[in-house]
């Protein structure tokens, strides 16, 4: 129940709507990006004032008084209040600056990120849904076969008590069910799991009728020309590339962070404070302001043995991007290589089917007028149901290699750019 929903059909296009929006990896790569929103927040803060003001109130058991110029003056009273007001200012900070860059490109690497987990989970819903239905059309293959198989053996035993067969029609025939029936068990077992897995992919229950997406079983025939420009452009568009370099760019600023640390830091500074004990000075109120100047001389190496470590990081993050950005090309290429394939596998089977269908059929006519036995309408049956099969195999395969294709370029399942 959880898996299938009747009177309700679905599209592949409402299927990766489901997906992007309701599977829980794609819903943490948005919040893996709130994340790294925060940082920059963070990371910007240091440009800000800080502020703050506490307060205190002290009972005391009693008084303490002395006198001054013939005046008697308060030290403490009984009930003591005083408040306290701080701001600070950063007037200049050598390291906030690569910080902040690098928590804006590590910013900008996690929202690509996501906008491509995102790309990732819609591909694996397309093909879950290619998957499903070409269960579908193998189960209904395996049904007509049953079918053909039943037909077969009610003409063979109605020629067996016509005394014009023997038993052996009706055996090979019997057999020739049983066989069909376990394989169309097999096939609706299969469909079943296959829409189990599509539901737990799409958070939402399977509908029973799935709408077949021609633009993926039919491609055009330019699509998948120009395997150089192709290239290029996916290189352009990938979006894990796009993550990767910023990672990369996130390094260098990382790198940058420890030698800002040897220039001095300027933080300007206010303090006031209230009290109700006056006291000797007779102020109640009182307040400063100042800089304070802070200069890191000597760290006994750590900012060159952190600029080492962090350059070689760099380094390294740089080259899995080159290698990323390469892999493109092999990428393409392989997809173009499997979509033509895929086109000419699914041109042979659909020969090969035309010619089971053939051969089924005139086989059929021959057992009805007795000039075949029941071991060839069963063969030819079972070759109309491989042939069946396998078309549907490789026409569905022509969808995945479509779809194989659309990612090796970056591109979404309907074979759009997708936005970041």
């Amino acid at each position: 129940p959880a898996a299938r929903a009747e009177d309700t059909s679905l599209t592949i296009e409402e299927a990766i709507r489901l997906a992007v929006s309701r599977n829980e990896r794609a819903l943490a790569s948005g919040e893996r990006l709130e994340a790294a929103e925060a940082r920059v927040t963070k990371a910007r803060a240091v440009f800000f004032p800080d502020v703050e003001v506490s307060g205190a109130w002290t009972h005391r058991p009693y008084e303490r008084t002395t006198t001054v110029g013939g005046e008697e003056v308060v030290l403490s009273k009984y009930d003591a209040f005083n408040s306290t007001f701080t701001a600070k200012q950063v007037l200049f900070d050598a390291r906030a600056f690569p910080v902040l860059k690098q928590t804006r490109s590590e910013r900008d690497a996690a929202r690509y990120e996501a906008a491509e987990q995102r790309r990732i989970v819609a591909f694996e819903a397309s093909a879950a849904f290619l998957m499903t239905l070409g269960y579908e059309q193998v189960a209904a293959a395996a049904d007509r076969r049953v079918e053909l198989a039943r037909r077969t053996l009610a003409d063979a035993r109605a020629r067996f008590e016509a005394q014009i067969s023997g038993s052996n029609d009706v055996t090979r025939a019997e057999l020739e069910v049983a066989s069909a029936e376990r394989e169309a068990t097999r096939a609706h077992n299969e469909e079943q799991t296959s829409r189990l897995a599509l539901a737990n992919l799409l958070v939402a229950p399977v509908p029973a009728r799935l709408d077949v997406p021609l633009r993926l079983l039919s491609p055009p025939p330019e699509l998948g020309t120009g395997d150089g420009d192709l290239v290029e452009r996916a290189r352009q568009v990938r979006l894990d590339v796009a993550a990767q370099k910023k990672r990369a760019e996130a390094f260098l600023y990382f790198a940058k962070e420890p030698m800002s640390r040897f220039f001095p830091s300027l933080v300007g500074r206010a303090d006031g404070r209230w009290t109700n004990e006056a006291g000797l000075s007779g102020r109640n109120t009182t307040w400063t302001y100042g800089i304070d100047l802070s200069w890191s001389l000597f760290d006994s190496t750590i900012s060159i043995a952190d600029t080492r470590e962090r350059k070689a990081l760099a380094r390294a993050s740089s080259l899995e991007a080159q290698l990323l950005e390469r892999s493109v090309e092999l990428d393409v290429k392989t997809a173009l290589a499997n979509l033509a394939n895929a086109r000419a596998a699914v041109s042979q089977a659909g020969v090969a089917l035309e010619a089971a269908r053939k051969n089924a059929s005139e086989t059929s006519t021959l057992y009805r007028e007795g000039l075949a036995n029941a071991l060839s309408a069963a063969d030819a049956n079972q070759s109309l149901f491989e042939a069946d099969v396998a078309r549907t195999r490789e026409l569905y395969s022509l969808g995945a290699a479509v779809l194989d294709l659309y990612a090796a370029q970056g591109l979404d399942p309907e074979g759009k750019e997708p936005r970041p």
